[in-house]
């Protein structure tokens, strides 16, 4: 069973909407639409199953199947079961996009074994058949094995019967290598599968016993490590994250594989608890030559999401120095590791969360990450610590604490810690995306569920430390005078060249990080879009973008000079382009029109062209958290449905 996202447990619903016209959208133009399509049916097993770059549309009924190319509005063919394949339906069909080839097949029985067809996705013609692999055995599900399971070099994929594991080629049908076997224990144990870094076969014969094959040639192996594929490993990274270092020409991995123990747990609930263990790789590799200079693995505790399974743990590279973020967990100094860079040893630790908790009478608060990474310079390691509401500098080689400073108001969130030459600057108060714990009661049983919430209530607030002591230099109540603003709301802070640049609710302000002193004030509230939510900072293009109650704001960073102004409405979330497969955070940029950021419910989205100050177009909210993916690759084209007929736009 796949483990079920936060965006399918919270809009699992809106698939129903696929089913109906779309209604008319206002507040924006329409996107350009590019293609329609009119099917000869109504897909009802395949919907709209599609590739990445919307060349390939599945759509199928029991009884029908099509492919059609969403670039050109083109059905490249179509199949009817009954006449094809002398078979009334197939309620079992599985597309290998890798492959572009799909399984289809009736349900085995306790008489016999189904017999099963594959059909080239290019033509839509049968490539082979065959009556001798099973749909599932023990753990085994051949659903997931033939989608999930494929050597792009030998075409291989793996089918097992209940006496032998076969790999074999998918495009003819012919076995590259088999595998006879006998069950040691029981039949629910047993399981096949490819492995994820090795290019090897796995098969599980009993609790204790199992076998290596190569995936290759079926030769039995004993030691696994010699066939370690650092290619895949480099692919796929799973549970991985991978940073470049140009200043030592390398690269560092962090990865951990799946824990068991997490597994098991994920198994009783009936969920797929993918978590990565606590003992955690961290990998050394020479840019040029992808040779390891160094491998080590240290326990690194943290908790994770409770709804998708994300691992709450970072790895940033600062000032010499690899700096993991994760949770004190186990013991409290275990919430900050810093490792060497040229060995990867471990320097020192010290107590800093990645999470925060809090607690009501009947909901439980989690906050993931509500701290900024360290920021680690001139041998010096500043964090922000959520556990004391703090603000530490640490000795950046050994750990020691060199100050801490006073608390500072309990903010939910701290967005931004820099530092310069004298001074630690920090913005606290953010909206954030809460993980919280319930319970659900009915007359006979009380259940603890999850859900996410989404809220912009906090304590906001601008304090300036001085980095050698920690002690308040100056703070947002300081300078409100001279600035003539409260600062009871900051919707963002940037250093930039040496200034900082700070938006509240009503102005947006230039400010000497050393004194607090206004360098320069820009009008924003001449544009008449209302109070300002957010501030965003693109630093390839030099510009920021502020967010508004009514609109959207672009300054100049350069000149500190507005260049544009956009009318519209603006809900306060996060970017609406988060969910819409975007490469560009800029090009992309999109917004939510309508909706209830609490609730988690919006209505309407804009995609908005940057450099123009123009809405592209908007459409209705829901493509965007629909359980098949609505967007191409690089947030460039959606598809919307209505029955039998589909239409595909382009976003820009």
């Amino acid at each position: 069973m796949k483990t079920l996202t936060f965006k399918r447990i919270l809009f699992c619903t809106v698939i129903s909407l696929l089913m109906f016209p779309a209604a008319t959208i206002a507040g924006g133009p329409a996107f350009k639409e590019l293609q329609k399509v009119k099917l000869p049916f109504k897909p009802t097993i395949n919907f709209y199953n599609h590739t990445d770059d919307f060349k390939n549309f599945l759509c199928s009924t029991k009884g029908d199947m099509l492919m059609f190319d969403g670039t050109s509005g083109k059905i490249l063919w179509t199949i009817n079961f009954k006449n094809d394949f002398a078979n009334e339906k197939f309620s079992n069909q599985y597309w290998n996009k890798n492959a572009n080839v799909i399984l289809v097949f009736d349900e085995d029985t306790k008489k016999g074994i189904a017999e099963k067809y594959f059909i080239d996705g290019k033509t839509g013609k049968l490539l082979w058949k065959s009556s001798k692999y099973v749909s599932d055995f023990g753990k085994y599900e051949l659903s997931e094995g033939f989608q999930n399971n494929f050597d792009s070099e030998t075409f291989g994929v793996i089918l097992p019967t209940k006496e032998s594991v076969d790999f074999v080629d998918v495009y003819t049908g012919n076995i590259l290598w088999s595998k006879s076997f006998e069950m040691s224990g029981k039949a629910k144990q047993f399981d096949c599968y490819t492995m994820n870094y090795y290019d090897l076969v796995r098969i599980v014969l009993g609790k204790d016993e199992e076998m290596y094959l190569t995936a290759q040639e079926g030769k039995e192996v004993t030691d696994i490590e010699p066939y370690f594929n650092k290619k895949k490993y480099l692919t796929d990274r799973k549970h991985a994250t991978t940073i470049n270092i140009p200043e030592k020409n390398m690269y560092v991995i962090m990865q951990g594989e799946t824990s068991k123990g997490w597994s098991f747990l994920g198994a009783i609930q009936g969920i797929s608890a993918d978590i990565p263990s606590y003992k955690m790789n961290f990998i050394a590799y020479d840019e040029d030559s992808n040779k390891e200079l160094w491998r080590k693995q240290h326990k690194i505790s943290f908790l994770f999401d409770a709804i998708d399974f994300t691992p709450y743990v970072r790895l940033d590279y600062a000032d010499g120095k690899l700096i993991v973020q994760h949770d004190p967990i186990i013991k409290m100094n275990d919430g900050l590791t810093v490792l060497d860079i040229n060995t990867g040893e471990k320097l020192w630790h010290a107590s800093y969360s990645s999470l925060e908790m809090k607690s009501s009478m009947s909901k439980t608060y989690f906050t993931p990450f509500p701290s900024p990474s360290p920021v680690v310079v001139n041998g010096n390691a500043f964090v922000v610590d959520k556990l004391r509401n703090t603000v530490r500098c640490y000795d950046s080689q050994n750990g020691s604490m060199i100050w801490e400073s006073k608390k500072f108001p309990d903010a939910q969130k701290i967005p931004t810690l820099a530092v310069t030459d004298d001074m630690v600057i920090m913005a606290h108060g953010s909206p954030a995306m809460k993980v919280v714990r319930y319970e659900e009661k009915s007359s006979t049983s009380t259940r603890i569920r999850w859900r996410r919430e989404y809220l912009n209530k906090d304590k906001y607030g601008l304090i300036a430390y001085d980095a050698k002591t920690g002690n308040i230099v100056w703070d947002g109540d300081q300078i409100g005078k001279k600035a003539k603003d409260k600062f009871q709301y900051v919707a963002g802070v940037e250093f930039i060249d040496g200034k900082l640049y700070c938006a509240t609710d009503k102005n947006f302000f230039i400010l000497d990080p050393k004194t607090g002193d206004v360098i320069k004030n820009i009008p924003i509230s001449k544009e008449k879009l209302g109070n300002t939510w957010k501030l965003m900072y693109f630093p390839e293009q030099q510009k920021i973008i502020l967010n508004c109650a009514n609109g959207i704001i672009k300054i100049n960073a350069l000149t500190a000079s507005i260049e544009g102004s956009l009318k519209t409405p603006n809900i306060i979330y996060y970017p609406a382009h988060l969910d819409m497969n975007y490469d560009d955070s800029y090009q992309d940029y999109s917004i939510f029109t309508a909706g209830d950021p609490k609730k988690l419910k919006f209505k309407t989205f804009a995609s908005i062209d940057l450099d123009k100050m123009q809405i592209r177009g908007t459409d209705e909210a829901w493509l965007l958290f629909a359980e098949t993916p609505h967007f191409s690759q690089g947030a460039e084209m959606f598809f919307k449905p209505d029955g039998s007929e589909v239409k595909i736009y382009s976003v820009k």
